[in-house]
């Protein structure tokens, strides 16, 4: 099966920015293209990355083959940034390919804001497996994850910091070499064998690009610049006045 890049398009409303969106006069300009940054993401094997407690990407294919997805984001600081990312692995026993196999994981990110993934994200793993690399008998152990793993205030102060790769540790397939991930670094727990669901947060309080951005956190709460669509209110049950 070919590899593939996948991209999508999210736009999203989250906390806090640094720059205004309130033009002069009043009002709030509504977003535009240009004010979103470009996410890559490459995962070993599937991953849900949110931000700001928002879910904005999903891995489109799952497991095989390995893909990039590029999304454009609305960014809001600071932001926090959570990731699931799992690797290929039967639940029962943590291997893959009918049990023939024992997999790795991998995981890497850019936001075209200058966020990189790297050894200061936190990480957790809540599956691994098989348990001491016994392939004669596999079994994993897992922890049920958090409800409230990817909200911004969850507590994650006690997580170890997530580990370094090279690419060939990993030796990721050639959409990686496609996308612009120049300046991240592949990431995982301390086990990329073994360590098969793994959460990683991150937050970053002002965009490393030092570019201030609008805030659009509260756009649906204020009238936006130009006059109404359908030209005028609609009251409750009404036509437009």
């Amino acid at each position: 099966m070919p590899y593939r890049t996948v991209t999508a398009v999210v736009g999203f409303v989250v906390a806090a920015g640094l720059a205004s969106a309130q033009p002069p006069g009043g009002g709030m300009r509504k977003p535009q293209l240009a004010d979103t940054i470009r996410a890559n993401v490459y995962a070993d094997n599937t991953f849900e990355l949110y931000v700001n407690g928002e879910l904005v990407a999903v891995d489109s294919i799952r497991f095989v083959p390995h893909n990039v997805i590029s999304v454009d984001i609305l960014p809001a600081y600071p932001m926090t940034i959570a990731v699931l990312a799992r690797d290929n692995a039967d639940p029962e026993t943590g291997m893959e390919y009918a049990n023939t196999n024992v997999g790795d994981g991998g995981f890497i990110l850019k936001f075209g804001d200058g966020t990189v993934t790297n050894g200061t994200w936190k990480a957790r793993c809540f599956s691994r497996g098989p348990i001491g690399g016994d392939t004669a008998n596999p079994r994993v152990e897992s922890t049920p994850l958090p409800a409230d793993w990817f909200a911004v205030d969850f507590d994650d102060s006690g997580w170890k910091a997530a580990r370094e790769y090279s690419e060939r540790e990993i030796d990721p397939k050639q959409p990686y070499y496609d996308a612009d991930f120049a300046g991240a670094k592949f990431i995982w727990t301390d086990d990329v064998r073994l360590d098969n669901t793994v959460v990683f947060r991150h937050r970053v309080a002002r965009p490393p690009d030092g570019r201030d951005r609008p805030d659009f956190s509260n756009l649906n709460n204020v009238v936006p610049q130009g006059p109404p669509k359908g030209g005028g209110r609609r009251p409750p049950g009404g036509r437009p006045r």
